[in-house]
């Protein structure tokens, strides 16, 4: 992407990275200072990056020039926007006006008409307000105010969402950015390819285990697909495997990414700004749902591929351990994010941990050949990281800034109440259907929507109806971001099956189709984690312990169940009892965990017996 780009875009996004990565930790700026100018720099990314046609070129400029004066009247009078309400004279709701425009425009450009769409929407509804009966009528509000809170204050285009995508959301797009160039693809492959591709159905293994191990440094499900699909989806088609079935194993794996530790999508660090924990925290609750996740992913496969009968890798094609686990191959991955976590262990903010990250990284990577030739080489590639984090950057913030302003005007005309509400009452006040309806709110925003405004406006929008039932605040926001993320695999959009059947040459709706199947516990695993805190580490010691290891046989026995498939082929009666064991497994009760152990010895004994019997 960076090589494509012409110059002033080049120098654009790269500047946006360096100031992300030094000004934030070391430039002294008060928080609207650093807002307006990260606003700044990326409006100016996404105008030079992605260009009107060339007859509209001098209104790209001219948009340019409004949004420097915009931003730059923000910066300077700062002081008086904290301090005072009410300031905003002419001037600056003119400017207000055209820099919400010129951001809706950024977003639209950068990710779609969804959200520019939506704040419009909600931007109309301000004025209709008061025209509506019943529960969606509210007195309204002045054009003045409603510009000047979403421009001349610190909420709005300036508002906490834009001060999580300016410090660490940011730092951390940029630390990905620089992993995948210095080469951490090819060394997840690798392992992948030792650990799983003997197995049957290796290829298909080595791309759930490559797309787990992808998925630490990046929870972008897009990003996992074109990384490591580019390698597995030709493998398993080579070795003869269905071309919409390669897609959908890959679509599905690299979709765990964003529930996947330590560096989970950027809706993770969103989490924990809005329920105020640490990202140690939100990591130590998604470890167990990701290894459940990929248990019955890895599990659905492994019994898909013994029903079908699937090859594994050739021999010849796996690579020697002693190639793949060396310090020059593995350092450049591991010591970074272990800088990462023991900044974190000591105290260390976000962004700040995440910058020492990103310069461990470049220092690794630059030592590691230190050849007048091989630095040049290395130097050249540094730069163009940093303007392809640039550009990754600028790719998001627009959205996130364009959501800030729609959850600004959904505060102001008190939705958020108003769909609890309507939730509740849809729900006839029952805990699962409460939550059946709740899934579906994160799945129809995941059409149009990226993951991180998906899960934004889920929260927004969902968890105060689910908390109200008395659910478990960290367990409704885990429920709702498990749906943002799955709507990557779910139609119409379904972004990243379009990708992997773009690359298999399938079809997007087959790919689709398929990964849901193989990830058929996955979307039930949300179900049981909100019923069952302790499934994100909620509760005591001992009852997680027991939960994590009977949802882990529980997973298993719901993919063997639903497949068809344990050692033999499972007849229908003997699948119907696979599956009511793995629902007891993982249901919230000890009683019913006891009956689920029994029904899985009985399972289990059960299909023994058949298989004794058909040898």
């Amino acid at each position: 992407m960076a090589k494509a780009l012409g110059p002033a875009a080049w120098w654009a996004a790269f500047l946006l990275a360096a100031f992300q990565l030094l000004v934030p930790v070391w430039g002294g700026l008060y928080d609207l200072e650093l807002r307006s100018l990260h606003v700044l720099l990326v409006v100016a990314v996404v105008l030079l990056a992605i260009p009107l046609a060339p007859r509209f070129r001098p209104l790209d400029w001219a948009m340019l020039v409004l949004s420097v004066v915009a931003n730059g009247l923000v910066y300077l009078n700062w002081q008086d926007i904290v301090s005072m309400v009410g300031v905003a004279g002419p001037v600056e709701l003119v400017l207000g006006a055209a820099l919400s425009l010129i951001v809706l425009e950024a977003a639209r450009r950068a990710a779609g008409e969804a959200i520019p769409i939506m704040v419009l929407l909600a931007f109309g509804y301000v004025f209709i307000g008061p025209l509506l009966p019943g529960l969606w009528s509210h007195p309204g509000f002045p054009v003045g105010y409603i510009i000047e809170q979403l421009y001349f204050s610190s909420g709005g285009i300036y508002g906490s969402l834009t001060g999580t995508s300016a410090t660490f959301i940011a730092v951390f797009i940029l630390f990905g950015a620089l992993l995948q160039a210095t080469g951490s693809g090819k060394t997840f492959m690798d392992l992948a390819l030792l650990l799983a591709g003997r197995f049957t159905g290796g290829p298909a293994k080595v791309a759930v285990v490559g797309s787990a191990l992808f998925g630490t440094i990046s929870g972008s499900a897009v990003a996992n697909v074109s990384v490591t699909g580019n390698y597995t989806i030709p493998l398993m088609r080579r070795l003869g495997y269905d071309k919409d079935f390669a897609g959908g194993v890959e679509s599905m794996s690299s979709t765990g990414g964003g529930i996947t530790p330590p560096i989970m999508g950027i809706a993770a660090f969103i989490m924990a700004d809005l329920l105020n924990i640490s990202y140690l925290s939100v990591i130590g609750h998604a470890l167990i749902p990701c290894l459940l996740f990929y248990i019955g992913l890895i599990a659905g496969v492994h019994f898909e591929a013994r029903r079908a009968g699937l090859a594994p890798v050739p021999a010849a094609e796996l690579p020697a351990a002693r190639q793949v686990l060396t310090f020059p191959r593995l350092a450049p991955l591991t010591l970074p994010i272990l800088v990462l976590f023991g900044l974190l262990f000591t105290g260390r903010d976000l962004t700040e941990a995440g910058t020492f990250a990103c310069l461990t990284t470049i220092i690794l990577f630059l030592l590691a050949d230190l050849r007048a030739a091989g630095l040049r080489e290395r130097a050249a590639r540094l730069l163009d990281a940093f303007a392809e984090g640039g550009i990754a950057i600028a790719q998001v913030a627009p959205l996130l800034i364009a959501v800030s302003m729609f959850t600004a005007l959904l505060g102001a005309t008190g939705v958020a109440p108003k769909v609890s509400t309507l939730i509740l009452e849809m729900g006839a006040g029952n805990i699962v259907g409460a939550l059946a309806v709740a899934a579906i709110v994160p799945l129809a925003l995941g059409a149009p929507l990226p993951v991180t405004a998906t899960y934004i406006l889920s929260a927004a929008l969902i968890a105060p109806a689910l908390t109200r039932l008395g659910l478990d605040l960290i367990a409704v926001h885990m429920f709702l971001l498990y749906w943002a993320t799955l709507a990557s695999v779910t139609p119409p959009t379904c972004t990243a099956c379009v990708i992997a059947a773009n690359i298999s040459g399938g079809n997007w709706f087959r790919t689709s189709l398929v990964g849901m199947r193989l990830g058929f516990v996955a979307f039930l695993m949300p179900f049981f984690f909100v019923l069952n805190p302790a499934l994100i580490a909620r509760g005591p010691l001992f009852e997680i312990l027991v939960s994590t290891a009977s949802g882990a046989v529980g997973a298993v026995l719901l993919a063997a169940g639903f497949f068809g498939f344990f050692r033999t082929r499972l007849n229908a009666p003997l699948r119907l009892v696979f599956l009511a064991a793995g629902f007891l497994l993982l249901a919230p009760s000890l009683t019913l965990l006891l009956a689920g152990a029994l029904a899985a010895a009985a399972a289990i004994a059960l299909e023994g017996l058949r298989a004794r019997r058909a040898t």
